[in-house]
């Protein structure tokens, strides 16, 4: 199989992103800053000469699904959405606010970071983990030797670190990963992983496109 490159990028800003609430499955809209941002995205991949993208694929949530539609309308590619790249499931905690949900489940014995916590409704990190690394090899596979756009979610991204990276499930990530960051990684023949640059967000000091904002 050969190597297949993807740009794997955080979705837009939401009002619950800024306000620090587990998104999980819920289907949380774009702010308008959101939008904004993915504008931007929108006016750096209009600049660049390559590379040539073969699909665009995202998640089917909306916040992730409209980031990639603002941003890549030139183009001239259909957004495959997928239900696969969604974010983890938190089950019973989503909608809650990240803070008082940490404290509140820490009193429980309930940690959400561990592997293997079973989450009621929802999905243990490792089954997530096992779920995107499944899609992704699945699409790389699929599209192998070409150049892939994709569009999802924080968890999403941390999983490819970890596996480009080589970091376990209990390793604990450094940082916070942005809004419409762009996260290049590679999966070659027998399911290699290797990472590129990571958590590019200079296309956030660029113009908005108003007509792509705006379309």
């Amino acid at each position: 199989m050969e190597t297949t490159h993807f740009w794997l990028v955080r979705h837009g800003e939401t009002e619950w992103n800024a306000g620090r609430r587990l998104q999980g499955w819920l289907d949380i809209p774009l702010s308008e800053k959101g939008i904004q941002q993915a504008g931007q995205l929108a006016t750096h991949l209009r600049a660049l000469k390559a590379p040539e993208f073969k699909a665009v694929l995202s998640s089917d949530l909306c916040r992730a699904a409209e980031t990639a539609r603002i941003a890549t309308a030139h183009l001239g590619l259909p957004v495959i959405t997928d239900q696969k790249l969604r974010e983890r499931n938190y089950g019973i905690y989503q909608g809650m606010d990240w803070a008082a949900l940490t404290e509140g489940l820490e009193t429980r014995g309930v940690n959400l970071r561990d592997p293997m916590q079973e989450i009621e409704q929802g999905e243990s990190f490792a089954a997530f983990a096992e779920r995107i690394a499944t899609a992704l090899e699945t699409y790389a596979r699929e599209y192998a030797g070409q150049n892939v756009l994709m569009f999802s979610h924080g968890g999403v991204v941390d999983v490819a670190w970890r596996k480009a990276g080589g970091h376990a499930l209990t390793v604990k990530r450094e940082g916070t990963i942005l809004n419409t960051s762009i996260n290049i990684f590679d999966i070659g023949a027998g399911g290699g992983w290797r990472m590129g640059a990571w958590n590019q967000v200079g296309h956030l000091d660029l113009p908005a496109l108003d007509d792509v904002m705006h379309t």
